[in-house]
Protein backbone atom coordinates (compact mmCIF):
# COMPACT_ATOMS: atom_id res chain seq x y z
CA UNK A 1 0.00 0.00 0.00
CA UNK A 2 1.01 3.64 -0.83
CA UNK A 3 2.01 5.57 2.61
CA UNK A 4 -0.89 7.91 3.49
CA UNK A 5 -0.56 11.50 2.75
CA UNK A 6 -1.38 13.03 6.06
CA UNK A 7 -1.61 16.65 6.91
CA UNK A 8 -1.34 18.08 10.78
CA UNK A 9 -2.73 21.69 11.82
CA UNK A 10 -3.12 23.01 15.05
CA UNK A 11 -4.60 25.87 16.45
CA UNK A 12 -3.80 26.80 20.05
CA UNK A 13 -1.45 25.47 22.68
CA UNK A 14 -1.03 21.25 21.53
CA UNK A 15 1.84 19.69 23.30
CA UNK A 16 4.22 17.67 20.86
CA UNK A 17 3.72 14.42 22.37
CA UNK A 18 -0.16 14.81 21.66
CA UNK A 19 0.43 15.71 18.18
CA UNK A 20 2.39 12.34 18.17
CA UNK A 21 -0.19 10.37 20.12
CA UNK A 22 -2.52 11.30 17.45
CA UNK A 23 -0.86 10.85 14.32
CA UNK A 24 0.68 7.50 15.25
CA UNK A 25 -2.91 6.41 16.25
CA UNK A 26 -4.16 7.49 13.04
CA UNK A 27 -1.24 6.24 10.92
CA UNK A 28 -1.53 2.59 12.75
CA UNK A 29 -5.45 2.38 11.79
CA UNK A 30 -4.94 2.91 8.22
CA UNK A 31 -1.90 0.55 8.05
CA UNK A 32 -4.28 -1.93 9.23
CA UNK A 33 -7.30 -0.90 6.80
CA UNK A 34 -4.64 -1.09 3.73
CA UNK A 35 -5.90 -0.17 0.50
CA UNK A 36 -9.19 0.35 1.99
CA UNK A 37 -7.99 3.88 3.32
CA UNK A 38 -7.67 7.31 1.71
CA UNK A 39 -4.94 8.78 -0.44
CA UNK A 40 -5.29 11.86 2.13
CA UNK A 41 -6.48 12.82 5.46
CA UNK A 42 -6.28 16.29 6.66
CA UNK A 43 -5.76 16.22 10.80
CA UNK A 44 -7.06 19.55 12.42
CA UNK A 45 -6.13 19.49 16.51
CA UNK A 46 -7.20 22.29 17.80
CA UNK A 47 -7.00 23.47 22.10
CA UNK A 48 -10.41 23.96 23.23
CA UNK A 49 -13.97 23.88 21.85
CA UNK A 50 -14.58 27.45 20.97
CA UNK A 51 -11.14 27.63 18.89
CA UNK A 52 -12.28 24.23 16.69
CA UNK A 53 -15.93 26.14 16.35
CA UNK A 54 -14.17 29.47 15.16
CA UNK A 55 -11.93 27.78 12.88
CA UNK A 56 -14.35 25.77 11.31
CA UNK A 57 -17.18 27.84 10.83
CA UNK A 58 -15.13 30.97 9.47
CA UNK A 59 -13.78 27.89 6.66
CA UNK A 60 -17.53 26.92 6.07
CA UNK A 61 -18.25 30.45 5.89
CA UNK A 62 -15.44 30.88 3.68
CA UNK A 63 -16.64 27.94 1.07
CA UNK A 64 -20.60 28.47 1.09
CA UNK A 65 -21.62 25.88 3.25
CA UNK A 66 -24.54 26.17 5.62
CA UNK A 67 -24.47 22.32 6.86
CA UNK A 68 -24.64 22.30 10.56
CA UNK A 69 -21.71 19.75 11.80
CA UNK A 70 -20.98 17.98 15.20
CA UNK A 71 -18.92 20.72 16.28
CA UNK A 72 -19.32 19.98 20.19
CA UNK A 73 -18.00 16.04 19.63
CA UNK A 74 -14.67 15.36 20.89
CA UNK A 75 -13.56 14.70 17.15
CA UNK A 76 -15.31 14.51 14.23
CA UNK A 77 -15.17 14.51 10.24
CA UNK A 78 -15.57 16.60 7.23
CA UNK A 79 -15.20 16.33 3.56
CA UNK A 80 -15.53 20.37 2.85
CA UNK A 81 -12.13 20.35 1.13
CA UNK A 82 -12.45 17.55 -1.20
CA UNK A 83 -11.09 14.81 0.72
CA UNK A 84 -10.97 13.39 4.87
CA UNK A 85 -10.05 15.73 7.47
CA UNK A 86 -10.19 14.70 10.81
CA UNK A 87 -10.84 17.43 13.60
CA UNK A 88 -9.98 17.09 17.20
CA UNK A 89 -10.60 18.76 20.17
CA UNK A 90 -7.89 18.29 22.69
CA UNK A 91 -9.90 20.20 25.30
CA UNK A 92 -12.47 16.69 25.37
CA UNK A 93 -9.67 14.43 24.22
CA UNK A 94 -7.59 14.65 27.59
CA UNK A 95 -10.79 13.84 29.36
CA UNK A 96 -11.16 10.22 28.24
CA UNK A 97 -9.07 7.16 29.00
CA UNK A 98 -5.84 6.18 26.84
CA UNK A 99 -7.87 3.63 24.85
CA UNK A 100 -11.16 5.64 24.63
CA UNK A 101 -8.89 8.17 23.29
CA UNK A 102 -7.53 5.62 20.70
CA UNK A 103 -11.27 4.94 19.65
CA UNK A 104 -12.21 8.46 19.33
CA UNK A 105 -9.52 8.86 16.76
CA UNK A 106 -10.15 5.42 15.00
CA UNK A 107 -14.16 5.74 14.67
CA UNK A 108 -13.30 8.97 12.25
CA UNK A 109 -11.21 7.44 10.69
CA UNK A 110 -13.43 4.33 9.86
CA UNK A 111 -15.56 7.44 9.09
CA UNK A 112 -13.02 8.41 6.67
CA UNK A 113 -12.33 5.41 4.90
CA UNK A 114 -16.12 4.87 4.61
CA UNK A 115 -17.76 8.36 4.19
CA UNK A 116 -14.98 10.72 3.26
CA UNK A 117 -16.57 11.88 0.35
CA UNK A 118 -18.89 14.87 -0.10
CA UNK A 119 -21.95 12.02 -1.05
CA UNK A 120 -21.89 11.08 2.01
CA UNK A 121 -23.12 14.58 3.84
CA UNK A 122 -26.54 14.89 1.11
CA UNK A 123 -28.98 12.43 1.70
CA UNK A 124 -32.88 13.23 0.25
CA UNK A 125 -36.03 12.10 1.42
CA UNK A 126 -38.15 9.23 -0.02
CA UNK A 127 -41.34 10.71 -1.46
CA UNK A 128 -42.90 7.38 -0.20
CA UNK A 129 -41.65 8.66 3.49
CA UNK A 130 -42.83 12.57 2.70
CA UNK A 131 -46.42 10.99 1.79
CA UNK A 132 -46.36 9.05 5.17
CA UNK A 133 -45.29 11.89 6.95
CA UNK A 134 -47.53 13.93 5.28
CA UNK A 135 -50.50 11.11 6.46
CA UNK A 136 -49.07 10.85 10.02
CA UNK A 137 -49.20 15.26 9.86
CA UNK A 138 -45.68 15.25 10.64
CA UNK A 139 -44.22 18.50 9.44
CA UNK A 140 -40.92 19.06 6.76
CA UNK A 141 -38.90 20.56 8.63
CA UNK A 142 -39.17 17.61 11.14
CA UNK A 143 -38.53 15.11 8.94
CA UNK A 144 -35.21 16.78 7.22
CA UNK A 145 -34.03 16.86 11.26
CA UNK A 146 -35.31 13.13 11.55
CA UNK A 147 -32.99 12.25 8.00
CA UNK A 148 -30.16 14.50 9.79
CA UNK A 149 -30.09 12.17 12.44
CA UNK A 150 -30.83 8.68 11.05
CA UNK A 151 -27.77 9.52 8.61
CA UNK A 152 -25.20 10.21 11.18
CA UNK A 153 -26.90 6.67 13.16
CA UNK A 154 -26.46 4.97 10.22
CA UNK A 155 -22.64 6.22 9.45
CA UNK A 156 -21.94 5.07 12.70
CA UNK A 157 -23.48 1.96 12.85
CA UNK A 158 -21.53 1.54 9.47
CA UNK A 159 -18.29 2.48 11.00
CA UNK A 160 -18.39 0.27 14.38
CA UNK A 161 -19.01 -2.77 11.89
CA UNK A 162 -15.97 -1.61 9.88
CA UNK A 163 -13.88 -1.61 12.82
CA UNK A 164 -15.00 -4.67 14.84
CA UNK A 165 -13.88 -6.62 11.02
CA UNK A 166 -10.50 -4.65 11.52
CA UNK A 167 -10.59 -6.30 15.47
CA UNK A 168 -10.67 -2.68 17.16
CA UNK A 169 -13.33 -3.42 19.75
CA UNK A 170 -12.54 -2.78 23.34
CA UNK A 171 -11.35 0.66 22.15
CA UNK A 172 -14.62 1.25 20.87
CA UNK A 173 -16.97 0.14 23.51
CA UNK A 174 -14.23 2.10 26.21
CA UNK A 175 -15.23 5.29 24.05
CA UNK A 176 -19.46 4.49 23.22
CA UNK A 177 -18.70 4.12 27.82
CA UNK A 178 -16.87 7.61 27.54
CA UNK A 179 -18.67 9.46 24.90
CA UNK A 180 -21.56 12.17 25.77
CA UNK A 181 -23.97 9.87 23.70
CA UNK A 182 -26.76 12.65 24.49
CA UNK A 183 -25.93 16.25 23.51
CA UNK A 184 -27.67 18.90 25.76
CA UNK A 185 -29.40 20.19 22.89
CA UNK A 186 -31.03 16.51 22.63
CA UNK A 187 -31.72 16.81 26.12
CA UNK A 188 -34.15 19.99 25.69
CA UNK A 189 -35.69 17.61 23.15
CA UNK A 190 -36.58 15.03 25.60
CA UNK A 191 -38.34 17.03 27.62
CA UNK A 192 -40.59 18.67 24.80
CA UNK A 193 -41.20 14.89 23.97
CA UNK A 194 -43.57 14.59 26.97
CA UNK A 195 -46.37 16.44 25.05
CA UNK A 196 -45.24 17.15 21.51
CA UNK A 197 -45.45 14.14 19.38
CA UNK A 198 -43.36 15.39 16.94
CA UNK A 199 -40.67 16.46 19.09
CA UNK A 200 -40.64 13.17 20.31
CA UNK A 201 -40.57 11.45 16.53
CA UNK A 202 -37.31 13.65 16.89
CA UNK A 203 -35.94 12.47 20.14
CA UNK A 204 -36.00 8.82 19.35
CA UNK A 205 -34.36 9.01 16.07
CA UNK A 206 -31.82 11.03 18.02
CA UNK A 207 -31.88 8.33 20.51
CA UNK A 208 -31.07 5.84 17.36
CA UNK A 209 -27.28 6.93 16.65
CA UNK A 210 -25.96 5.63 20.26
CA UNK A 211 -27.75 2.60 19.60
CA UNK A 212 -26.72 1.58 16.44
CA UNK A 213 -22.72 2.78 17.74
CA UNK A 214 -23.54 0.64 20.22
CA UNK A 215 -24.99 -2.83 18.08
CA UNK A 216 -21.91 -4.12 16.24
CA UNK A 217 -20.30 -3.99 19.99
CA UNK A 218 -23.34 -6.02 21.29
CA UNK A 219 -23.89 -8.36 19.36
CA UNK A 220 -20.29 -9.68 18.44
CA UNK A 221 -19.50 -12.90 16.14
CA UNK A 222 -18.51 -15.72 18.27
CA UNK A 223 -14.25 -15.19 16.35
CA UNK A 224 -14.70 -11.59 17.63
CA UNK A 225 -13.50 -10.87 21.38
CA UNK A 226 -14.87 -8.10 23.96
CA UNK A 227 -13.90 -7.81 27.45
CA UNK A 228 -17.02 -9.21 29.13
CA UNK A 229 -17.54 -5.98 31.65
CA UNK A 230 -17.29 -3.55 28.85
CA UNK A 231 -19.74 -5.37 27.17
CA UNK A 232 -21.99 -5.52 30.15
CA UNK A 233 -21.64 -1.50 30.77
CA UNK A 234 -22.23 -0.74 27.16
CA UNK A 235 -25.79 -3.12 27.04
CA UNK A 236 -26.82 -1.17 30.42
CA UNK A 237 -26.03 2.47 28.74
CA UNK A 238 -28.27 1.22 25.64
CA UNK A 239 -30.89 0.13 28.27
CA UNK A 240 -30.20 3.49 30.49
CA UNK A 241 -30.99 5.49 26.93
CA UNK A 242 -35.10 4.59 26.33
CA UNK A 243 -35.49 4.55 30.02
CA UNK A 244 -37.62 7.31 29.80
CA UNK A 245 -39.99 5.80 27.41
CA UNK A 246 -43.07 3.93 28.23
CA UNK A 247 -42.34 0.26 27.73
CA UNK A 248 -44.00 -0.34 24.09
CA UNK A 249 -41.72 2.66 22.91
CA UNK A 250 -38.77 0.94 24.32
CA UNK A 251 -39.76 -2.17 22.28
CA UNK A 252 -40.63 -0.82 19.32
CA UNK A 253 -37.46 1.54 19.26
CA UNK A 254 -35.18 -1.31 19.75
CA UNK A 255 -36.90 -3.21 17.40
CA UNK A 256 -36.46 -0.68 14.57
CA UNK A 257 -32.85 -0.34 15.42
CA UNK A 258 -32.47 -4.32 15.35
CA UNK A 259 -34.14 -3.83 11.55
CA UNK A 260 -31.83 -0.62 10.74
CA UNK A 261 -28.36 -2.84 11.66
CA UNK A 262 -29.42 -6.10 10.25
CA UNK A 263 -30.49 -4.92 7.44
CA UNK A 264 -27.32 -2.85 6.38
CA UNK A 265 -25.80 -3.04 2.78
CA UNK A 266 -23.05 -2.22 1.35
CA UNK A 267 -24.62 1.10 -0.04
CA UNK A 268 -24.87 4.06 2.63
CA UNK A 269 -28.01 5.85 0.85
CA UNK A 270 -29.55 3.09 0.24
CA UNK A 271 -28.91 2.15 4.58
CA UNK A 272 -30.45 5.78 5.15
CA UNK A 273 -33.56 5.44 3.01
CA UNK A 274 -34.00 1.82 4.29
CA UNK A 275 -33.58 3.34 8.31
CA UNK A 276 -36.15 6.26 7.58
CA UNK A 277 -39.02 3.93 6.29
CA UNK A 278 -38.03 1.74 9.49
CA UNK A 279 -38.08 5.31 11.21
CA UNK A 280 -41.67 6.29 10.01
CA UNK A 281 -42.94 3.56 12.63
CA UNK A 282 -41.87 5.91 15.72
CA UNK A 283 -44.10 8.90 14.36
Amino acid sequence: MAKIEMSVITRGRIPRGVEREIANTLHDCYRRFGSKSPYKVGVFVAENAAMIRDFLREEKFRLGINITDDEESVCYYDVWQGYPRISVCLERLTEFSKLARQGALRHEAAHSVLHGSLEYRIFRIPENCRQIALIKGIDSTVLEQVIYKLSGAVKDCEASIFLVDHDFIDCQAAFGLEWVWFPKEDKAISAAAATDRQAKFIYQTALLRPILFAHPLLSLPKAKKISLERQVLLGRRVEELVERLSGSEQGRLLQVANLIAEGLTQDTHQNVDSALHQAMSLA
